[in-house]
This record gives structure tokens, sequence and C-alpha cells, in this order.
């Protein structure tokens, strides 16, 4: 607006009325804040997820190996065992205790651990080979037959705001008797 002797004269703007609600609508000045803890806790749970199915993944594996060295175990000590070896003809208990008195990896429960042992004698056909296996007590744990070993182990999953839950590790192993 050209006011009197030709200068350009400034309006004044509309006075604005402000009130409490109103600026608190208006300001960002918390809004960073809260970002930063919705985004932290999304990425932190991200992070301890991974750490924990890493943690699974080990017990899987030492599972594994357990069901491996039982069946090895087993083996080695079946009711026609020599040479000062104890524990010949093994049992599915022996094999319980054995594994939860030798197997101590850490962060993991060893008593934890179920073990159960099926032994099989072998089926031959005419010509005398192995077509398949048949189940038996444990009085069969003679040379020649299979001993197989299955090894389950519950594993406590928890990750940050999520429901906890357990899964449950199994490992299975099957060989031969040897003499």
């Amino acid at each position: 607006m050209i006011g009197l002797y030709g200068v350009i004269k400034r309006q004044r703007a509309p006075a604005r009325v402000w009130t409490a609600g109103r600026r608190l609508s208006r300001s960002e000045s918390g809004s960073a804040l809260v970002e930063m803890a919705i985004s932290s806790a999304v990425i932190l749970s991200i992070f301890f997820g991974v750490i924990e199915f890493g943690f699974a993944l080990y017990s899987a594996q030492y599972v594994k190996e357990i069901a491996r060295d039982l069946s090895r175990y087993a083996i080695v000590r079946g009711s026609a065992c020599g040479f000062g070896m104890p524990n010949c003809g093994v049992t599915q208990s022996q094999l319980q205790t054995y594994a939860q008195q030798t197997y101590t990896y850490p962060g993991l429960d060893p008593t934890q651990l179920t073990v159960t042992a099926t032994w099989y004698s072998p089926v031959k056909d005419s010509s005398g080979f192995v077509t398949s296996w048949s189940a038996c007590g444990t009085a069969c744990n003679a040379p020649g037959n299979l001993v197989k070993v299955q090894v389950t182990y519950p594993f406590p999953l928890s990750i940050p705001f999520w429901q906890a839950t357990t899964l449950n590790m199994k490992g299975s192993t099957s060989m031969v008797i040897a003499q």
C-alpha cells in the first residue's frame, strides 16, 4: 500500500490468537523423541530376535551332535561288545543317563534332554539282502541290528514384544551295531 508522499507502507499482519491447545498441536518439538522410541523398540526387537534365533540354531546343532554321539556309543556297546568296554548291552535308560552326565554345552540344560532309543532287526529277502528293518525290543542289540537314537530338547524362545514359546529341537540318527 502506498501511503502519503509515495512511500510504501507495510501492512500489519492480522493478530493471531494462540491457545495452549493449538500451540501444542502445531509444535513438533516432541515428535523426534516419540519417533526414536518407536524405531528403537522395533530395531532392538529385531536385533535380539536375531540373537535368539542364533541360540536356537546352536541348540539344534547341539541336539543333532548328541544324537550322533549316542548312536556311536550304542553301536560299539551292543550285546557282544568286548575288549574290556564298560556298559555292554546298553539300554535306553543308560543312554539317557550318559547323555545328561556327559554333554554339557554352555547355555543349555542337559537335564532337559530326552533320549529315545529303538532297536531294529533286519528283514532279509531270499537272496540274503536286507530289504527293511522291523522294530524289536531292547533285547535285540546284537551285532548286525540297527539302533535309532532320537534326542529332543525344549528350547525356550523369548523375543522382546513377542509371545514366549518353546521350540522342540529334535535330532535322530540310525546306525548298525558293530561286532
